[in-house]
């Protein structure tokens, strides 16, 4: 069953319901009585004699009595002589005692079609006598049968539900057929649409999701697609320098030993270039598969640091930079993590600083304690400040473009034009995924002309 049919079904039902319902109320109300003729008529007397009869003959007398067409009535006295009469078989002036069996006889009248009620007049108890038959006095008023009422409101209710049904339909669909346009065109790889959410409902809700869906795939469709750019031309720029050495060597151009070896140097640095760039695409395949396997235990990390630190000045020296050490990490304190991936995260950014300075600059690394406030305190407590344990990373360098910050730690990314001439943009993402695994987080600060500084906090706030 479609869903346009379900919700047609939902309709019918809505509108029937108080069809059914009244019809229902109608059929009970009947057998109840509630809408019996005679106590409908006896009910409209009651309202004349009260309104007209009395009024009328206490101001005017019985003369100006004017009487509705269909109903007999009689007026008697304290000592049952009739005083007024407009029934041929009870005459003014009768005893009714001996006229009203009469009347009941010749007109075939029942007890329950007539009503006697008691007034005073001149200071006496008089009766007026009031019969009436099948038809209903006319009291200047249409009666209308219930029946009728109801079956207009019925019809009223019926109308107004179809309409309201049918609006509701036409909007729901709507926004399903724009839902199911959508789909077509992702399926035929169509992304280059938005869908406009209206309101605030469950089905607007809904449009929005999938329009935040279609977004995230439109990403995902460009990022593959940078990724096979990238590729293409980061795998195919060290191939094509090695073919041209071989094929130089083969044609005779090292033709002496001096220039033999020249050419195989390069040749096998362009071997390690190839073979990094092809250690970066199985790294960063296996971390988005979630394949990649942490073999942590625990370290010293101000012992780790130090290690570090003297790498890292042996190759600043080699590249004519000036490294710059800060280490305020107590000896005592320990971390859990993969001592080899953790190195490698790390060599990824000071890597990334030696490339993209100038000789002379200064790289620094940073290793301190930073306070932090846990989350989930409460008012009844005193609040525990935490110390974590920061490292940073930073250069004086050329600093990176404001609208690139944001995409530096994204795979294939590689900033300006200023920043292309290296890798595959893959040394940083990997590093935030490692220290993801790891429960750490990474920022990046920078400012033109000024430096760039990486920020790795190795925990959370509480922890």
């Amino acid at each position: 069953m479609t869903l346009k049919t379900k919700i047609f079904g939902v309709i019918i039902a809505f509108s029937f319901f108080p069809l059914i319902f009244s019809f229902s109320m109608f059929v009970i109300n009947n057998q109840m009585g509630l809408y019996d003729q005679n106590n409908v008529q006896r009910r409209h007397i009651s309202r004349w004699l009260k309104n007209e009869f009395y009024p009328v003959i206490n101001r005017y007398g019985f003369s100006k009595l004017k009487i509705p067409p269909g109903m007999d009535i009689c007026i008697v006295d304290s000592e049952g002589v009739v005083r007024f009469s407009n029934i041929l078989e009870i005459p003014e002036g009768s005893d009714i005692s001996q006229t009203i069996s009469e009347y009941y006889k010749s007109r075939h009248r029942q007890s329950n079609n007539s009503i006697t009620e008691n007034f005073i007049y001149n200071n006496e108890r008089w009766r007026v006598f009031i019969m009436y038959g099948e038809n209903m006095p006319d009291f200047g008023t249409r009666m209308r049968f219930p029946l009728e009422r109801i079956l207009r409101i019925m019809l009223f209710t019926t109308i107004f539900g179809i309409v309201l049904g049918v609006i509701f339909l036409r909007v729901v669909l709507k926004s399903v057929n724009s839902l199911s346009i959508a789909v077509a065109k992702i399926r035929g790889g169509n992304f280059d649409f938005k869908l406009n959410p209206k309101g605030n409902d469950e089905f607007s809700l809904l449009t929005a999701s999938f329009d935040q869906m279609r977004q995230a795939l439109k990403d995902e469709q460009e990022a593959k697609s940078r990724f096979l750019i990238a590729i293409s031309h980061d795998l195919k720029t060290p191939l094509t320098s090695i073919k041209g050495y071989i094929e130089a060597i083969n044609d005779g151009m090292a033709s002496d030993s001096e220039s033999y070896k020249k050419y195989l140097g390069i040749i096998s640095n362009k071997t390690n270039v190839l073979e990094e760039r092809i250690s970066d695409l199985i790294s960063f395949a296996a971390m988005q598969k979630g394949e990649m396997i942490l073999k942590a235990r625990e370290i010293s990390l101000k012992l780790f640091l130090d290690n570090l630190s003297v790498m890292y000045k042996e190759d600043c020296g080699l590249m004519n930079k000036k490294f710059i050490y800060k280490n305020t990490i107590p000896d005592s304190l320990k971390i859990i993590c993969d001592p080899v991936l953790f190195e490698r995260a790390l060599e990824n950014h000071f890597t990334n600083s030696i490339r993209y300075t100038f000789d002379g600059a200064e790289i620094t690394l940073n290793c301190y304690m930073e306070s932090n406030m846990p989350e989930g305190n409460s008012c009844s407590q005193q609040l525990v400040w935490r110390e974590i344990p920061v490292v940073e990373i930073s250069d004086n360098g050329s600093g990176i473009d404001e609208k690139d910050i944001q995409h530096v730690l994204e795979p294939f990314y590689k900033g300006s034009n200023s920043r292309r001439e290296y890798g595959m943009g893959l040394g940083l993402s990997i590093s935030r995924s490692i220290f993801q695994i790891h429960g750490w987080d990474v920022f990046v600060f920078s400012e033109k002309g000024k430096g760039t500084t990486f920020k790795i906090i190795l925990g959370k706030p509480g922890e």
